[in-house]
């Protein structure tokens, strides 16, 4: 056979087995359905990737007969959801957080005597709450006077933090292992020591079972880079499920992406650093007595944060139709925000945009929408940071031009 040939024998069979958009449509809906997460969120390649495992670990030969066992096994709808869960993680990601966290428990433990209750979850493969521990102990505080657990969807990500051995991009935040105080030397990379190990308890559960927790079980919760995968009614669910099971006065911490404001039914905003600390919303006051009407001379007249959203919408209608041309080279999600905002649906829209930007940091028009969405709402310190940002991308992308 010449090799014109073999290449084109070759091309064929691969082709064969190559999966129908159909079938991975299918295995993403309903493997996306069981985490509350956006098939749209889902890397088409890591699919792909999956299902070529899970046909060469259950020997079969082509998708469509794969997906027939995927239908009728639970316990293989179980395994191919645990291949396409993101598990990358790291010790101490995101150190700004960790400073925060170090600095809102120091100021915790001095006004309590009992020890405190922690959760980290989704906790991955441990590096999370194996830095928490580790935080605190560096901070002086007994293992006595701190609890963790940690809860994730995928078992075997719990199998892996339970060896609480690690090596690679987990340790790229610690310069010196030797020297972090909590690891040692182990035959397949770093082990955390048998203090910290034992102090954790690990389990399988997941967030979107109102059950998984107890109500107001704890004091921090660290939930990061989940919300931002989830769908609407997953992340109310999950909302609705960490508020219950934090204590009145505690903090929630979640990923700079993960937080919208339809969270505000349940959590008051607190200053975000590289991530959103939330506390739960407080009951609204008592309404008071009416009281007599004072007469007062003619007021100054200002835009209400209605009108402001109004014009602001103006200008981004004129500025979509200039740039219409451009629209089909932005991702699917940002012109999904668009015309979320269009609709005066800002709490989707910037959701959308929160989700584009962790996908694509540097997507300059998510930027400037999120940035309109926010003009009229945010905080001094939140516009500041925004306005900093648009500059910074901005400058890049005119270099790049």
């Amino acid at each position: 056979m010449s090799v014109k040939a073999s290449a084109k024998l070759h091309a064929a069979n691969k082709a064969a087995h190559e999966p129908a958009p159909s079938i991975l449509e299918e295995l993403a809906a309903k493997a996306a359905a069981t985490a509350g997460m956006q098939p749209s969120m889902l890397d088409r390649r890591n699919l792909k990737q999956t299902l070529k495992r899970r046909m060469e670990i259950t020997k079969h030969h082509n998708p469509e007969t794969y997906l027939d066992l995927y239908r009728l096994s639970t316990e293989e709808q179980s395994n191919f959801l645990e291949g396409i869960l993101n598990n990358e993680t790291s010790f101490f990601r995101d150190t700004t957080v960790f400073a925060e966290l170090a600095r809102w428990t120091a100021a915790w433990f001095s006004i309590n005597t009992r020890p405190m209750r922690i959760l980290s979850a989704p906790c991955s493969t441990g590096e999370e709450p194996y830095s928490i521990a580790a935080m605190l102990e560096q901070a002086g505080i007994p293992l006595e006077c701190f609890s963790i657990d940690a809860l994730d969807l995928s078992a075997s990500a719990i199998e892996q933090a339970q060896t609480a051995i690690y090596n690679g991009l987990s340790l790229r935040n610690i310069p010196q292992p030797e020297q972090s105080g909590f690891l040692e030397r182990a035959p397949k990379g770093w082990r955390v020591k048998q203090h910290l190990r034992t102090h954790i308890q690990f389990r399988q559960a997941n967030l979107l079972d109102p059950n998984a927790l107890d109500p107001q079980s704890y004091d921090l919760i660290c939930s990061r880079n989940l919300m931002i995968y989830q769908t609407t009614e997953a992340r109310r669910c999950m909302a609705e499920t960490l508020a219950g099971a934090l204590v009145p006065g505690g903090r929630l911490v979640l990923g700079a992406a993960d937080w919208g404001r339809d969270l505000d039914e349940f959590f008051r905003l607190e200053e975000p650093v590289n991530s959103f600390a939330l506390r739960l919303r407080e009951p609204e006051p008592e309404p008071s007595k009416p009281q007599k009407p004072q007469i007062r001379g003619p007021q100054k007249r200002t835009n209400s944060p209605q009108t402001t959203v109004n014009l602001s919408k103006k200008n981004v209608v004129k500025t979509a139709l200039r740039t219409s041309e451009q629209l089909a080279d932005v991702t699917a999600l940002y012109r999904t925000a668009l015309e979320a905002y269009l609709r005066a649906e800002e709490r989707e829209a910037e959701r959308l945009c929160r989700q584009t930007l962790y996908l694509e940091g540097d997507h300059l028009p998510s930027l400037e929408l999120l940035a309109k969405i926010h003009r009229p709402h945010a905080s001094g310190r939140m516009q500041l940071a925004l306005h900093a940002r648009l500059k910074r991308h901005r400058t890049a992308a005119e270099r790049c031009a």
